[in-house]
């Protein structure tokens, strides 16, 4: 059986070596990310909330005993207001989770991706909420 191929200088040189997983970097990604997380959940028990005020109808019992309903189609600015909310907190924490693995992974800072992620949780939300809001009369 021959004998296992060695790297060239220049090929062991250019293997870049992985630098040790710093425990306060990820302990600060970790706190930032379970920030992001419960302001993602503010946020969507605030949308979720308001889905129920968007979906129900009006309805008013009458004398014999009948039902008469009104139905009212809430407006489009409610559903982009669900997408852009929901969405975009998801969106957020996923790539923070991924990228901060990443990065954790290969000794870069981890912190920078949740600590990006959570100004765009809370923007995503706002603008979510105020979409949802002026749906609502």
């Amino acid at each position: 059986m021959p004998a296992p191929l060695r790297p060239s200088g220049v090929e062991a040189a250019a293997a870049p070596e992985r630098k040790p997983l710093a425990r306060r970097d990820i302990a600060l990604a970790a706190g930032l990310y379970l920030l992001g997380v419960v302001a993602a959940f503010g946020w969507a028990y605030d949308l979720f909330a308001k889905l129920f005020d968007l979906v129900h109808n009006r309805c008013t019992a009458k004398k014999d005993f009948s039902v008469q309903c009104i139905v009212i189609r809430p407006p489009a600015s409610a559903l982009w207001g669900l997408l852009i909310g929901g969405g975009g907190m998801f969106l957020a924490l996923v790539g923070a989770m991924v990228l901060a693995s990443v990065a954790a992974m290969t000794g870069r800072r981890a912190w920078i991706w949740t600590a990006i992620a959570l100004p765009v949780i809370v923007v995503a939300g706002g603008a979510g909420h105020v979409l949802v809001a002026t749906a609502i009369s």
